[in-house]
């Protein structure tokens, strides 16, 4: 474990942060008293990410089930390849 003073974590904050985050513990002086900084765990964002089924069906058939908005996409589409 390293102590910092809270001078020098103020001006390594991100670096300490950074190595608190892989695992590293950290004690920091403040005002006399010991604070220990360390990870809860987790990971990455996008590790702790929950999915979500917002939609109860399939989002194709969402789409392939209006004719008419598929003529629409088909026609837009159609233009826009001509413009390439």
């Amino acid at each position: 474990m390293t102590s910092v003073r809270s001078t020098e974590f103020r001006k390594n904050m991100f670096e300490v942060l950074d190595l608190v985050s892989h695992g590293q513990k950290f004690d920091i002086v403040y005002k006399g008293a010991k604070l220990t900084l360390s990870s809860a765990g987790g990971g990455s964002k996008l590790a702790r990410v929950v999915r979500r089924n917002a939609l109860q069906v399939d989002p194709e058939s969402i789409v392939e089930s209006d004719a008419a908005l598929m003529g629409e996409f088909a026609s837009a589409w159609a233009k826009s390849d001509k413009e390439l």
